[in-house]
C-alpha cells in the first residue's frame, strides 16, 4: 500500500514539474515567434547649436521666480528673508535665518530646481 502511494506521489510530482515553464532568462518559449525588428526609418535631428545648449535668461527668471515662491510660502521659513539668484551655472541663496533647521529646509526646498546648476549657500544663521 505504501509503495502504491509513493509511486502515485512520484508520478504526480513528475507531471507537476513537467508543466513548469523553463527558468532561463532571455529564452523565448518554443511556440512564440520572436518580435520582428523595427524597420521604420529613424528621424534625425540636427545637432544643437551653442545658443540652444545655453539656457535662456527667461528660463533662469522662471526658475528664480518659482524658488522665491516656494521659499516665501513655506511656513517653517516665515519671518525670515532668503533670496535666490539663478544663472546658468548656479543657484545662489542669500539671507539670514534663525536656526540651522531653517537653513537646511531652504536648501531642501531649492534642490529640486538644481538641474545642472550647483547651489551656492550664502545663508547666515543668527
Amino acid at each position: 500500500m505504501i509503495r502504491t502511494l509513493l509511486c502515485a506521489l512520484l508520478l504526480t510530482a513528475t507531471f507537476a514539474f513537467a508543466q513548469q515553464p523553463p527558468q532561463g532568462q532571455g529564452q523565448n518559449p518554443p511556440n512564440v515567434t520572436p518580435p520582428a525588428p523595427d524597420n521604420r526609418p529613424q528621424s534625425q535631428q540636427p545637432p544643437a547649436t551653442a545658443s540652444q545648449q545655453q539656457q535662456s535668461p527667461m528660463a533662469n527668471q522662471d526658475v528664480q521666480s518659482q524658488i522665491q515662491n516656494v521659499l516665501g510660502n513655506d511656513p517653517s521659513l516665515s519671518g525670515v528673508q532668503v533670496q535666490a539668484s539663478v544663472d546658468d551655472q548656479s543657484i545662489t541663496l542669500t539671507g539670514t535665518v534663525d536656526s540651522q533647521t531653517q537653513k537646511d529646509r531652504a536648501m531642501a526646498l531649492v534642490s529640486p530646481y538644481m538641474g545642472q546648476r550647483k547651489i551656492v549657500d550664502k545663508i547666515k544663521v543668527k
